[in-house]
């Protein structure tokens, strides 16, 4: 079953740019995590940018957020996976997040709303590799820009490795508290003598 409040594919390159640019508003800027947040952010007039999931069950959860966005002009866009989405923002997932305050990253917010517009507007967007030609790299830094790029998402895979591993020993390291022995039960009294 297809989910209908979903209104345009988000290609992957913007995908990949729009968790990019959360995780980097979850560090130096501000967002706000769930939906009943983003819903709040919306109609204060305090969100950016909107990013919902495409694997949110039920859809009900998320199904009117666009709809809404719409309504108040709030741009909006998707991500294949909530569990990748709530790992940009700390949590295990998230089925929506509103960007309230982007930091220093306004270049990155403007690439996106563009992409987004473009996408709206039936446009296809254009490949990082055709804006590289058009700037003039050469193939070898192509190249290597690719590798860095590949290097970083090793490292970042083994942070959170790390991560998990001195948190799983933390948390057997923590002594269990004794448990308080119960009391025995009393015996019921006895009935009052018959006389």
């Amino acid at each position: 079953m297809e989910n209908t409040y979903i209104k345009f594919e988000a290609p992957e390159s913007l995908e990949k740019e729009t968790l990019d640019f959360v995780e980097n508003s979850y560090r130096s800027g501000k967002i706000k995590k769930g939906t009943n947040e983003v819903v709040k952010s919306i109609d204060r007039g305090e969100a950016k940018l909107i990013v919902i999931a495409e694997d949110v069950s039920p859809a009900d959860v998320v199904f009117y957020l666009p709809t809404l966005c719409d309504e108040r002009k709030v741009p909006y866009t998707y991500v294949k996976n909530k569990n990748d989405l709530g790992i940009k923002v700390g949590i295990a997932s998230a089925a929506s997040i509103a960007i309230v305050d982007f930091g220093k990253n306004e270049e990155a917010y403007n690439t996106i709303i563009s992409g987004i517009n473009d996408i709206k507007a039936g446009k296809k967007p254009e490949k990082k590799e055709k804006k590289k030609e058009l700037t003039g790299e050469s193939k070898e830094e192509i190249l290597k820009e690719e590798k860095e790029s590949k290097e970083q998402k090793t490292e970042e895979k083994e942070e959170k490795t790390e991560a998990k591993k001195k948190e799983t020993k933390s948390r057997a390291k923590k002594p269990k508290e004794p448990k308080e022995p119960k009391e025995p039960k009393e015996p019921k009294e006895e009935k009052a003598k018959e006389e």
